[in-house]
């Protein structure tokens, strides 16, 4: 059955608002001083290498995984997965160049690293549930990390844990921010997208739309 025109763009305003909310939560980690999380750090490691902004770079990896999703989870594509693709990255850039533009500093204090590196760690495993939630496409990394979890019969959580400790190693050799905030967001992405995604679907899973229209 087709949806309508408005049940479509609630769909992809839902996916819009998760994706800005993974967005404000990597800056808040880059800003925080205290380590981001595996994929930042590989992502920030390839800016240092050639120049670019990590936004910028984070738009370049998503277009590579939305080619390998093509490829190997194809069914989880859809508008939502351009969505995320084309605006995750730009969206780091935005909310950098916003606090930039306020006169904001890092925290001094290291409470206060630690603090905003998991707030950040926190936003960035629920923006990534948010826009998972109306099935109207997924993340490309996140298609290929569906895939992983169906092939190997494992949960979300532990599936991405394991492909942010990949991207981390990656990163460390590119010169990416290693701290304690690399640690905490190799496990508490995967965590916060699990625990976000389980009880967002049991709240609002009948409230919204939900799938291709």
């Amino acid at each position: 059955m087709k949806r309508s025109f408005s049940a479509q763009l609630l769909q992809a305003l839902i996916v819009l608002l998760g994706t800005l909310i993974c967005g404000l939560g990597i800056q808040l980690e880059l800003f925080s001083g205290a380590g981001v999380d595996p994929l930042t750090m590989f992502e920030e490691g390839m800016g240092i290498t050639t120049g670019i902004a990590t936004g910028t770079i984070a738009l370049g990896v998503n277009c590579v995984m939305l080619l390998l999703a093509l490829f190997l989870n194809r069914k989880n594509i859809w508008v939502g997965t351009v969505i995320t693709v084309l605006l995750l990255g730009p969206s780091i850039n935005l909310f950098a160049g916003i606090m930039n533009g306020m006169g904001l500093v890092p925290p001094a204090g290291w409470l206060g690293k630690l603090g905003m590196n998991i707030a950040g760690v926190v936003l960035c495993g629920a923006g990534i549930a948010i826009y998972m939630l109306p099935d109207y496409g997924v993340g490309a990394m996140e298609a290929v990390m569906i895939f992983l979890a169906d092939k190997l019969h494992l949960p979300y959580g532990p599936v991405r844990i394991g492909m942010d400790c990949t991207w981390g190693v990656l990163g460390f050799f590119l010169g990416g921010t290693l701290g304690v905030g690399t640690i905490i967001g190799a496990f508490g992405i995967g965590a916060s997208l699990d625990i976000c995604f389980r009880w967002l679907k049991k709240l609002l899973g009948e409230k919204i739309p939900q799938g291709r229209g």
